[in-house]
């Protein structure tokens, strides 16, 4: 048997490369053929890795979007696009983003600073923000880091017009600062069935920290007129679209104008991140980093490049702070083919410690997968990261040749004679034969043509019958082992013998 190490160092597209006498390594940078697929990630993000190659980590925010999903800003590249594609938007002026490490979510968040820059977003195919069709349920969240929170700066500005009846009313919603709180404003967006103008306010109660992230959402309920805001959380205003201004009254309907723009951050000067609409009551938001429910990489499908390789330990290079956690999964065998999901079973194991089969050995297999399961910390603030993964293993090499061939001709027949093997996992031994010296191809014996398998580890002996007399023979033999399929070693000395009537 020889040792191997197998490493993995995350965690992007993977390739096989060769290391000297240890086995196998894949890194960030690398491929793995012998997989279907690469690495599968619901909730998880790469990152630079501290020493190279690339890490696993919990993606922040929200799940991805969704059918319910009028407008989801992304702020992780260059330019903020809408992940939603409902809405087309323009930078105006200069728009900067910040990484990673400033931002609520994600790989950024968006910079403005007032008057330099803002977003223009018109509505393409918005659900929500269609003209003159009544809206249901719906939700506004964002995430605001103001750097001074001033009376006065614009958040979000839409304005259109709406017909009501044969008129038009000029229609506008607005989210400002004043005195250090939120406020939203709506004119004209509730009708009114009589077409009379409508105004909608609510005045959040709690005061907006500069340099501090807060979570905003705004949120309405089309079957009693219920128009409620929250900040993080927690209840900060209430009001009613309805003809009594309470609960109780006809409910008016929310209707878009036409020609409408949304300018956000107008005049506004701090980050944002998290922007999202949906045509839905959201019920929870979402206001820790990181879902308690945890995030799931699955890994490509690994080649250790030999059958029966006893698998020892798997080590891990990997953060978590205070409850944050990684629960560990392998599944290996000597094919992978027919693999599912969850077939064959997932087994659980201890970075570092030793794996366990049937019987207490090691258990064996050429390909080994890996399925991880992120878990956040109680606040929901920190992930795990892992870096690597390193499967110690021992490549199980084909046995040794028998020791002690001999061979003596009879009359049309051949005796080939050996010593037992010691080798623990030898299975049985194959012996070959031909008419060419260092060419094993022959034929005509009565137990088969070359090699012809003689199973047992303790068996010593094979006679060649039906051979022609005055023909030479030339003849070697070598162990196989138990792997499935077996690993047949090197040759013996070859010998030769000439069956004859004598």
């Amino acid at each position: 048997m020889k040792a191997g190490i197998f490493t993995a160092c995350m965690f992007s597209a993977l390739v096989l490369s060769q290391v000297a006498a240890e086995g196998l390594t894949l890194d960030a940078s690398s491929l793995s053929p012998s997989s279907p697929y690469q690495w599968l990630l619901s909730g998880i993000t790469t990152q630079p890795g501290p020493t190279g190659g690339l890490s696993l980590a919990m993606d922040a925010g929200p799940a991805a979007p969704d059918a319910q999903d009028d407008l989801v800003l992304d702020f992780n590249g260059t330019v903020p696009t809408d992940a939603a594609g409902r809405w087309s938007l323009k930078v105006q002026g200069v728009v900067d983003r910040v990484g990673p490490e400033s931002a609520r979510y994600g790989q950024g968040a968006a910079s403005f600073r007032a008057p330099q820059g803002s977003l223009s977003l018109q509505p393409v195919s918005s659900t929500l923000f269609s003209s003159g069709y009544p809206a249901r349920d719906f939700s506004m969240e964002f995430w605001l880091k103001p750097v001074r929170a001033d009376s006065g700066e614009i958040i979000l500005m839409w304005k259109a017009s709406r017909q009501a009846g044969k008129s038009w009313l000029s229609q506008q919603f607005t989210c400002l600062i004043l005195r250090n709180r939120l406020n939203f404003g709506f004119l004209n967006f509730f009708a009114d069935p009589t077409g009379k103008s409508t105004t909608v306010n609510l005045a959040g109660a709690s005061i907006i920290v500069p340099g501090r992230w807060s979570h905003h959402l705004l949120r309405f309920d089309a079957d009693t007129g219920l128009l409620e805001y929250l900040m993080d959380g927690k209840p900060e205003a209430v009001a009613y679209a309805t003809s009594t201004g309470h609960e109780g009254g006809t409910v008016y309907p929310f209707i878009s104008g036409s020609g409408g723009t949304l300018s956000i951050a107008q005049n506004y000067t701090g980050l944002m991140d998290g922007f999202r609409m949906r045509s839905a009551w959201i019920e929870t938001p979402f206001l820790s980093r990181y879902a308690p429910s945890g995030a799931t990489a699955i890994s490509p499908i690994y080649d250790l490049g030999s059958t029966n390789s006893a698998l020892e330990r798997i080590d891990a290079v990997y953060k978590a702070e205070l409850e944050a956690d990684i629960h560990w999964f392998y599944r290996s065998a000597d094919s992978s083919a027919g693999w599912k999901a969850e077939s064959p079973e997932w087994i659980p194991f201890l970075p570092g410690a030793a794996l366990q089969g049937a019987g207490g050995l090691s258990p064996f297999g050429r390909y080994i997968q890996f399925k991880l399961l992120f878990y956040p910390d109680a606040s929901g603030e920190k992930s795990p990261v892992l870096n690597s993964l390193t499967v110690h293993y021992r490549a199980d090499e084909p046995p040794a040749p028998p020791g002690g061939v001999s061979v003596s001709a009879g009359n049309g027949s051949i005796t080939v004679r050996w010593k037992r093997s010691a080798e623990a996992d030898v299975a049985g031994y194959m012996v070959y034969y031909g008419t060419t010296p260092g060419n094993y191809f022959g034929t005509g014996a009565a137990e088969g043509p070359s090699p012809i398998m003689v199973l047992g580890a303790d068996s010593t002996s094979l006679k060649l019958t039906g051979l022609v007399n005055g023909t030479l023979y030339v003849i070697t033999v070598a162990a196989f082992d138990r792997a499935d399929p077996p690993h047949v070693g090197i040759f013996s000395r070859e010998l030769s013998a000439r069956p004859s009537r004598m």
